[in-house]
């Protein structure tokens, strides 16, 4: 009999009961992720403390000669965008890590004869996922506001740059979480971040757009990186008013679908073929 076949006898007849015990499932499975990561330091603190590195370094050592092209003469507004957009793509491995590493163990095949969605065993770790990066983008704009940071609409544009990390670390936690489910493989999952690390360099990385030449303007103008970059920079450098955050958004809102439609696809594969 096969593994699909075994699942479908356990978890019975499909209907309301199933779908009430997969949401009831989705708590505790987030928090047994969530303990997960606080177990596991890698996930936690790796990107955190690289990207407050770079922070702490970009800031000190390149503020005195470019503090003159930043908006409002503080480069903390340039760099610290820079540093959560670093973040979101980093810390979006979680996801897949914590899938590698169940399904490396057994759990998840043990799961996976149970009555629980299928969905909630892939929604689980991106819900701690999304949890950790909340964290780690709230103590990196902490970290920017000992540096400085005092942006022109106060403490609601604050709240927006950690909810535009959120965003876009959503959309690199569900495409993690595809190729970790697809592949079982951790160092398959690093290659996401692999993808994205070089496109941050390719984009208007240490100053503003505006001061770019040459071919690295052209290479900004069709980086995918550039519109949220430019964004979350602009929640910090102007009033409300001024802001023009659409393009940056379209950008996090596709990333985000095409996250969630990777991740049921690779779902609906793995439940057709077993565990």
């Amino acid at each position: 009999m096969s593994t699909i076949t075994t699942a479908a006898a356990a978890a019975g007849p499909a209907g309301p009961p199933t779908a009430a015990k997969s949401w009831a499932a989705l708590g505790p499975l987030t928090a047994r992720s969530l303990t997960s990561c606080l177990r596991t330091p890698s996930l936690l603190l790796s990107p955190l403390l690289t990207s407050a590195f770079f922070l702490i370094i970009y800031e000190g050592q390149l503020s005195s000669v470019t503090a003159a092209t930043a908006p409002g003469g503080r480069y903390i507004d340039v760099v610290l965008p820079l540093c959560l957009l670093t973040t979101a793509f980093t810390g979006g491995a979680t996801a897949g890590q914590l899938l590698v590493s169940d399904i490396g163990s057994g759990y998840h095949a043990r799961l996976w004869l149970t009555p629980v969605g299928r969905w909630a065993l892939i929604t689980a770790p991106v819900l701690a996922g999304v949890l950790v990066l909340a964290a780690q983008a709230a103590a990196l704009t902490g970290l920017g506001l000992l540096l400085g940071l005092n942006p022109v609409s106060g403490a609601p544009a604050v709240l927006a740059l950690i909810g535009a990390t959120i965003l876009l670390g959503t959309g690199f936690l569900l495409l993690a979480a595809a190729v970790g489910l697809h592949t079982g493989n951790s160092s398959a999952v690093g290659s996401v971040t692999l993808v994205f690390f070089p496109l941050s360099f390719f984009t208007a990385t240490f100053v503003p757009r505006d001061q770019l030449g040459g071919w690295m303007a052209h290479a900004a103008d069709i980086n995918p990186l550039t519109p949220p970059l430019e964004a979350m920079r602009s929640l910090l450098t102007a009033p409300w008013n001024e802001q023009n955050l659409l393009p940056g958004t379209v950008v996090a809102l596709t990333l985000l679908v095409a996250g969630a439609a990777a991740a049921h696809l690779t779902l609906t594969r793995r439940t057709r073929t077993g565990v």
